[in-house]
């Protein structure tokens, strides 16, 4: 396994990681301990924790038992669930709190390495977060050792330099692929070729690690009749 090291802190990071947000919640929670357990065996210590569904986090938290300071993890602030268990998002910062207590005791774990503004695409949503107190919630929880990093994701290059601007951020998740600098006005390929790579430019400049989702495009790019 290659690592890159996180330019703002002294972790050293797998080049591939394991996200929670595709099917991993349908598969049982042994399968899951298993899954996480080998990423582990086999150098992957990057885990994106914004999950499909709720009852992912009690299995990786068993996996993880022991090893937890052999990984690195994101905490989205944002990511939610519904009644059902299915993945849902809130701007609420008394539902993000409850949230973010209740997801350390399912993992077994007390802190988060990344602690990330969750999906952040417009400036409206960066404003709700910001006015509604929760980027200084994640600020309380940096002071006190509860969150390592603070970071955000977006697909929206335009709202990313804004929150970049900020000084604040160690790390950025961006919706990144091949297929994204050839084709403009996707749902999550945003922005001109030229201003996703200016943004990409500036993180590189400014120590700031990208975090990549949906590499394959939810794997449309490994299927010949679905990838450009």
């Amino acid at each position: 396994m290659e690592y890159r090291k996180l330019p703002h802190g002294d972790e050293q990071i797998s080049v591939l990681g394991i996200g929670m947000g595709g099917g991993l919640h349908k598969a049982s929670p042994k399968e899951i301990e298993s899954v996480i357990e080998k990423a582990i065996d086999n150098g992957i210590n990057y885990f994106d924790l914004c999950a499909s569904g709720n009852q992912i986090f009690e299995p990786f938290g068993k996996a993880i038992n022991g090893q937890r300071d052999k990984i690195v993890c994101q905490m989205h602030f944002g990511a939610a669930f519904n009644e059902k268990g299915e993945y849902a998002w809130t701007r609420n910062l008394e539902e993000i709190k409850r949230m973010t207590d209740w997801e350390f005791r399912a993992l077994g774990m007390d802190y988060a390495d990344m602690g990330f503004l969750h999906c952040v695409d417009e400036i409206s949503d960066y404003q709700a977060l910001v006015s509604g107190g929760v980027l200084d919630y994640i600020q309380e929880l940096k002071s006190q050792g509860v969150v390592r990093h603070i970071g955000f994701s977006s697909h929206t290059p335009s709202v990313a330099q804004h929150i970049l601007d900020t000084g604040l951020i160690d790390m950025m998740m961006f919706s990144i692929n091949a297929a994204y600098d050839y084709e403009q006005g996707d749902e999550y390929g945003i922005g001109s070729v030229s201003e996703r790579a200016a943004l990409f430019r500036r993180c590189e400049k400014e120590g700031v690690g990208i975090s990549v989702m949906k590499p394959f495009h939810g794997g449309q790019l490994l299927d010949a009749k679905t990838s450009p």
